[in-house]
Parts: C-alpha cells; sequence; structure tokens
C-alpha cells in the first residue's frame, strides 16, 4: 500500500481544509509573559511585518489596567501609530484589542472616536468560576452582569465585541470544565448580540482527544450559524508540549481560525517586569516559567507540510522568530526557527565524509547558524551519481532557472 493509498483509505484529504486563517497574538498576548517591557517601536516593527507577511488578522493591544498589564501601558500610542502604518493603511487588517473591564471599553471608545478603533475588542470571561475569582475577580453570574455595558460602547462606536472564553477545556485550580459551561456563555453572547467567541485552552491543560471531541460539539451545536458567527478558533497554550497536536486536532474537528504567537509567546501576565515585583498575575495559577501560546514558526511549518494554505509568507516568519530571539535577548523553545523548513530535493549538505565545518556552533545561547550548502540543489552529476537507479524528475529551482531534481518515492498509481 503506497502513501497515497493510504491517504484516501483514511479520508485524510476530505477531513483537511484546504486554508486556513491564521491570527497573530504577539503583540498582545504573545509579549505579556515578558519579564521585561518590550519598547513601542518594536511592536510597531513586527504589526509591519506581520501585514507584510500576509496576515489579515493581528492582536494589537490590551486596555487593561496598566499596573497590572506593563506590556500594554503603550496601549492607545501603539493602536494609533499601527493605524497609520502605510502598510495598515493599505491591506486593512482586521485589528483586534482586549478589554476586560467598562473602564478598558470606555478607553478603546475613546481612540475610536478619535479615528483610530479597534475591528474588535475582546473581553475574557472564565468558564470556570473559581479561575475567574482568581484571574478577573469575578464570577461568570458577576461578569455577566456587566457585559451588557460594554455591549453599548462597542454598538456605540462602531468596532466588533468578541467573548473569550478562557479555561474551556480545563482550569488549573479546578480540573476539567464542562463543556456545558461553555454552551451556557455562548448561548447568553447570541442572545445579548455577540458574535465572536474565541474558546481559549488558557494555561495549556487540553489534550488531542478533548480538543478534537470540543471542538466537534461546537460544530454540531452552532455549525448551523457559520455565516453568523465565528467560533471556530484554535487557540492553545504551551506548557506540556501538545499545543501543536491539540491545535492539529481542533482543525480536524472543524476549526478555520488558528490563533498562535511568534515565538511560542504569552501565557499569564509575568508577575516580575524590569525587575519590579507586582506586574502582573504573579504565582496564581501558572504551571511553569516555560509557557506560551502555540508557537507560529513551527504551526505554519505543520499547516504548509500537510498542504493547508495559510496565505502567509512563511519564510518571512520564520526569520522574523529569529529576529524575536534578539528582541527578548534569549534563545526560544521554537523548532523551525533552528531547524528551518524541510527540503524538497536533494542538497549538497554534508556530501564530504566527516565534514567538520558542518558541525553548528555549541549552545545555550542558541544562535541561528546554517550552513549554504544545505540549501543549494545537487548537482546532475551527484544525482546520477548517488541514486543511480532510483526515479527522479527534473524541473526548475523555485524563483530560478536552475535545475533540481525530485526523488518520487512513490508510485503514480
Amino acid at each position: 500500500m503506497n502513501q497515497r493509498a493510504t491517504q484516501k483509505d483514511f479520508g485524510v484529504k476530505q477531513v483537511l481544509p484546504k486554508e486556513i486563517t491564521m491570527l497573530e497574538l504577539l503583540l498582545r498576548d504573545g509579549l505579556q509573559h515578558s519579564p521585561k517591557t518590550i519598547h513601542t517601536e518594536a511592536k510597531l516593527w513586527y504589526a509591519n511585518q506581520f501585514v507584510k507577511a500576509g496576515y489579515r488578522i493581528i492582536e494589537v493591544t490590551n486596555f487593561g489596567h496598566p499596573a497590572l498589564l506593563a506590556q500594554t501601558r503603550d496601549a492607545e500610542e501603539v493602536l494609533e501609530k499601527v493605524h497609520k502604518l502605510k502598510i495598515v493603511q493599505e491591506e486593512k487588517p482586521h485589528l483586534k484589542c482586549y478589554g476586560m473591564t467598562k473602564k478598558a471599553f470606555e478607553r478603546a471608545a475613546a481612540m475610536a472616536q478619535k479615528g483610530y478603533p479597534p475591528s474588535s475588542l475582546a473581553f475574557t470571561i472564565s468558564s470556570e468560576d473559581l479561575h475567574g475569582r482568581r484571574n478577573s475577580g469575578r464570577t461568570r453570574k458577576e461578569y455577566l452582569q456587566e457585559i451588557p455595558e460594554m455591549i453599548k460602547l462597542a454598538e456605540a462606536n462602531g468596532f466588533e465585541i468578541d467573548m473569550a472564553i478562557a479555561c474551556v477545556y480545563g482550569s488549573p485550580i479546578s480540573g476539567p470544565v464542562p463543556i456545558e459551561n461553555t454552551f451556557e456563555l455562548m448561548d447568553w453572547g447570541l442572545d445579548h448580540g455577540i458574535k465572536n467567541f474565541t474558546p481559549c485552552d488558557t494555561t495549556g491543560e487540553s489534550n488531542p482527544r478533548r480538543s478534537f471531541e470540543y471542538m466537534s460539539a461546537l460544530v454540531d451545536r452552532y455549525g448551523k450559524h457559520d455565516d453568523q458567527i465565528k467560533f471556530r478558533i484554535a487557540h492553545f497554550h504551551e506548557c506540556r508540549g501538545m499545543s501543536l497536536a491539540n491545535t492539529f486536532a481542533c482543525i480536524m474537528a472543524g476549526a478555520r481560525i488558528i490563533e498562535t504567537s511568534l515565538g511560542m509567546g504569552g501565557g499569564q501576565p509575568a508577575f516580575m517586569v524590569d525587575g519590579v515585583p507586582g506586574k502582573g498575575s504573579g504565582p496564581i495559577y501558572t504551571n511553569s516559567w516555560e509557557v506560551g501560546n502555540c508557537p507560529t514558526e513551527d504551526c505554519l511549518v505543520m499547516l504548509d507540510e500537510m498542504g493547508i494554505q495559510t496565505a502567509i509568507d512563511i519564510d518571512l516568519m520564520l526569520q522574523l522568530g529569529r529576529v524575536f530571539e534578539w528582541t527578548m535577548e534569549r534563545s526560544l523553545p521554537v523548532w523551525t526557527t533552528k531547524a528551518g523548513r524541510p527540503i524538497k530535493y536533494p542538497v549538497e549538505w554534508c556530501i564530504p565524509p566527516n565534514s567538520l565545518e558542518h558541525i553548528p556552533p555549541y549552545g545555550p545561547p542558541q544562535m541561528f547558524w546554517a550552513s549554504p550548502e544545505k540549501y543549494i540543489p545537487a548537482s546532475r552529476e551527484f544525482i546520477d551519481r548517488e541514486f543511480a537507479g532510483r526515479t527522479f524528475k527534473w524541473g526548475k529551482c523555485e524563483g530560478t532557472e536552475e535545475d533540481y531534481c525530485k526523488i518520487e518515492m512513490f508510485d503514480e498509481d
């Protein structure tokens, strides 16, 4: 049985979507775990690069209290200056922001009145009350009493409102959370005119089976409203090495918008920023120091290898991932910023036996390194000599007139 037959038998091609919409979280969720303040100009530079890479939706900032969210003390400045970026004015991407209180919505409304509105403003409500009380000081019932005023502010100022639902797969302080809790919140939101919902694995509690079953249940219940609402979103945090698997499981179940962060950034807001304690939620329910969102670079490469289109310049995002390591001044736990994308044809890589020039430098810190030969297509002479008797085709290197060969590993039938 060859690979193509295996795919056909199991219906993989029928289950996988042809395309996925990517949302980049870095400027909001992706930075809030950082123990050092990220400069406003750096945020604007990354925003420009993300839109250049093809993103149609990016998170921009959070209008939460500056005393607890040190990374977004420049919320108004960032939103205004992102609006003024030439590429944003030309491409008009969706600029998503966050705010959990009426005061935050009033700040966003003031920006809208100045001509710099968020495209949408999301509030985060926990699906489980113990987490909600520790995270926002409110139970679900208490929070729902405040939200109608926030809805009015959004409607009056022309931006969408998004209900982000925290800990839908599980809570770090109470265990698994019933999906009925999510149903109740979404039903309430629909009754009050909310059309955007973001189910979140807030602290990396899920597993692939639970992710698949959860998204399948959402699609079964709300799929009939696909032309009116958005909910098919995969938002997974990383704590135990399962964010990519969870994302893939969600896609198999029907997710069509994937939220990730460059450099696996994000997680619980840092307790200490620039050496000053008390700047975030602190050690209330954190799992470990190495937390974050599903890494953009690895997710893009995974989707591309499966033939799922994203309309994102993956090579540019891999380059930005390496640049972001310099911004953070440390090596980040992302694979593909170091290893790159899998090659698609034989290359002149480490051909001389026992060549020491191909040994990478010792780390950490891991510095970017790659010998140029790794990406140079092998010559006809090399192919004829090393692959004698095997089937291959000659083609062209992408973007050049140079020949390369593609080894056929399976029969065409």
